[in-house]
């Protein structure tokens, strides 16, 4: 909850700085990018055009050198007076072994030392068993993944990136307060503490499909929505 407050604190003074990136807002507010080859060059481009604030949220983050690489791009924005927020989320940290990224805090990489001594970055260490992998590019850019910070998802597992670029959307995931006008060409659908709204569209979608349903999963084990694939093969639908 206290990790939740901070962010809406946050959000209502980024949200409501003077300040407005309209050349951002003009563009196409939806883009996607697939695989690591494509999606991380485009992570990194977005970072090191930061004006003011970079936020990231993680779940796994490998001291390899595809974290090492993030870390320096970071401390290159960090150093000309981005802020730079990071919420790291513990549970991750079965799947780094000994490339732990709470391990790097002692380490004797000159890297990793200025990467935690730094003075516009700062690391929330918390364990919410969120697995969302997310940054924000000052108030206008979202970036939405399923590919965490480490060299398999860079460089050999199969994977996307969805660019929202517009402040509402980065207002709805600061806040968790998303848009229900189902007639949007885009939206933002969210899990919060307080609501979970993910599974919900997931099933309202497969029950609206006219033609053919196209899923790429890793996990196909939800017995609600495999009744809704048999139901619907039962009607015609590919």
């Amino acid at each position: 909850q206290s990790h939740r407050i901070f962010y809406r604190l946050k959000a209502h003074v980024v949200l409501h700085t003077p300040e407005r990136i309209s050349r951002l807002v003009q563009r196409a507010e939806a883009r996607v990018w697939v695989d690591g080859y494509q999606a991380f060059p485009r992570i990194e481009h977005l970072i090191r055009g930061a004006r003011h604030t970079v936020c990231i949220q993680m779940y796994i983050w490998k001291d390899d050198e595809v974290g090492r690489r993030m870390v320096a791009l970071l401390l290159e924005v960090a150093d000309r007076g981005v802020h730079v927020e990071i919420t790291k989320e513990a549970q991750g940290d079965m799947f780094e072994y000994n490339q732990d990224f709470l391990g790097t805090r002692g380490s004797r990489s000159t890297l990793w030392k200025r990467f935690w001594e730094h003075p516009t970055i700062h690391v929330m260490y918390v364990q919410r068993k969120d697995h969302a992998k997310v940054y924000v590019i000052d108030d206008a850019i979202l970036l939405l993944t399923g590919m965490n910070i480490a060299k398999e998802y860079r460089y050999h597992w199969h994977d996307y990136l969805v660019e929202l670029r517009g402040r509402h959307f980065v207002e709805a995931y600061f806040t968790g307060r998303c848009s229900e006008a189902s007639t949007a060409p885009v939206r933002l659908v969210m899990n919060t503490p307080e609501h979970k709204e993910v599974r919900r569209t997931v099933e309202e979608l497969l029950t609206s499909a006219h033609e053919s349903i196209v899923i790429e999963h890793a996990y196909l084990s939800d017995p609600a929505v495999i009744d809704i694939l048999i139901r619907r093969s039962l009607d015609g639908i590919r």
